[in-house]
């Protein structure tokens, strides 16, 4: 009587189960076999394929990418370390993975306290700034020409103590006549 297909499958189970203990067994007497097997035949496929000294340069130029790394995690470290005025080796590695945002920040924040001062070393700069400043003091400068004598008296002497400057458009609203009350 022939066997079904479920039998066929138990079968071939109960059989490759007992060769894979005997090659289990061979591997015991000598543990290494499979890795320098593996090992042996790439080398002879690389050789055989003509690309030995590809690989080789290959091999080189992954050695310095991963030293590149290395020296790239240490000057973030200490550019981290500088920034935050602790020790470089209190920055954990999390913190260097991501420091570009951090780094990137701390960039722009000064940056922008550069440009104003090149602004105001150019003219056409120095044009844009007064502009940018009349614009952020936009509200306050509606405000003071709409005001009544009292407000625009205390805005005034708040300036003074400060030492604030009015701008151009604050002072000509200073001069327009208050709203009869």
């Amino acid at each position: 009587m022939p066997l079904t297909t479920t039998e066929k499958q138990h079968w071939r189970d109960r059989i490759g189960k007992r060769i894979d203990k005997k090659i289990a067994a061979i591997t015991a007497l000598e543990p290494g076999l499979f890795a320098r097997i593996e090992s042996e035949a790439r080398t002879r496929a690389i050789q055989s394929l003509g690309i030995a000294e590809l690989m080789a340069e290959q091999e080189r130029v992954e050695q310095q990418q991963k030293s590149l790394e290395s020296r790239e995690e240490q000057l973030s470290r200490q550019v981290l370390s500088h920034l935050r005025g602790v020790p470089p080796d209190s920055i954990d590695s999390y913190a260097v993975t991501r420091s570009d945002t951090e780094v990137n920040s701390a960039i722009k924040a000064r940056q922008v306290i550069h440009e104003e001062t090149l602004f105001r070393e150019h003219e056409l700069g120095r044009q844009i700034t007064q502009l940018r400043l009349e614009r952020e003091n936009l509200l306050d400068t509606v405000f003071l020409a709409t005001s009544p004598v009292q407000v625009r008296d205390l805005w005034q002497k708040v300036s003074d103590l400060l030492g604030d400057e009015l701008s151009q458009l604050q002072r000509d609203a200073m001069k327009i006549a208050p709203p009869n009350e």
